[in-house]
């Protein structure tokens, strides 16, 4: 009896062996296997992120823009494959936001500049919304602080496509800014407008003045000038368009700076000021409607209806799909 017992217990031993080997043995393999996942996994990631980086500094903007549709596809897949991982969301996020400024027709600081900062075309509009979900997403499972690089593209696709209002944008950033955590010229230029947006004109300026290379080119006074413009700061704006003026004669950017005088002093109520800039405008290029348009509202402030009606007629002949001289026609 005790021999029985003796070799049961010896049996069961053995049986308890054997079952923790195997279960170590399966433990190592899904450890070899987990490895060589989390190493694959690593090397994708790391793989695509130079590609990004490589497209990035492309100067081709057709090419660029097929390059960055290809990496969309790749990242989607990147997504279905590690769908609770914040990285592939984040990844994916910046990708659409580099192809939504990829189908804009200039920078930040040239839309802003000329004020169309608000035309973008549906498909830089598409990319733009696909990018605020993606990083979203990537907040919402990470479940923390994003990193400050992705809420200034989340700031900047919901700024172009009015997503979110003004001081939610401003929210996004502020402490990056405040910190001087930014390095391109672009994000320190985009956060100063964003203070000014929310009624911080005065900082946003000296921000904007400190730290946002404007006085090192025309592009950077253009840029200041045009802050000031929108801060109202009217005396200051004046100053910074006529130093320009004194800078430069390339007709493209004084007609510009003619044009923005001209809506400065229109703002003023200084009609008759106002109307010189335009013409002086218009006497560069006469092709143009933006100034005609504009002559036409000065004429029509200084109560001369049947002057601002003819100017306005005149740019439909020749452009019959502009909309504003059709509204400020239809007004009359």
């Amino acid at each position: 009896m005790y021999d029985r017992y003796k070799s049961k217990r010896k049996n069961t031993g053995l049986y308890k062996t054997l079952g923790f080997l195997l279960v170590v043995a399966v433990l190592a393999a899904l450890g070899v296997k987990y490895h060589r996942y989390l190493t694959f996994w690593k090397y994708s990631q790391n793989k695509l992120e130079k590609t990004v980086e490589a497209v990035r500094l492309m100067k081709d903007s057709g090419k660029k823009r097929e390059a960055l549709v290809d990496l969309s596809d790749s990242y989607q897949r990147y997504k279905e494959e590690h769908p609770v991982d914040p990285e592939s969301y984040y990844l994916s996020g910046e990708i659409h936001y580099l192809l939504g400024e990829a189908y804009l027709p200039g920078s930040f600081s040239e839309l802003y500049i000329n004020d169309r900062v608000h035309e973008i075309n549906k498909d830089a509009r598409i990319e733009f919304l696909k990018a605020i979900k993606d990083i979203n997403k990537g907040s919402a499972l990470e479940n923390g602080p994003m990193d400050d690089s992705y809420g200034l593209m989340l700031a900047r696709a919901a700024y172009y496509t009015d997503y979110y209002t003004p001081a939610d944008i401003f929210h996004m950033i502020e402490n990056a800014g405040e910190s001087v955590k930014l390095k391109d010229v672009e994000d320190i230029r985009f956060y100063a407008i964003t203070a000014i947006i929310n009624r911080r004109e005065d900082y946003g300026l000296k921000f904007l003045a400190e730290y946002g290379m404007v006085r090192d080119n025309i592009q950077g006074l253009l840029f200041y000038a045009t802050a000031e413009r929108m801060a109202k700061k009217y005396t200051g704006s004046i100053m910074t368009y006529k130093d320009v003026l004194a800078r430069t004669s390339d007709d493209k950017i004084r007609k510009l700076v003619y044009i923005n005088l001209g809506k400065i002093y229109f703002n003023q109520s200084l009609y008759r000021e106002s109307l010189d800039h335009f013409n002086l405008a218009l006497k560069i290029d006469d092709k143009d409607s933006v100034p005609k348009i504009w002559i036409g509202k000065n004429y029509s402030a200084m109560g001369e209806k049947d002057k601002a009606k003819a100017v306005w007629s005149e740019v439909l002949t020749t452009d019959g799909t502009n909309a504003e001289a059709k509204q400020l026609l239809g007004t009359m």
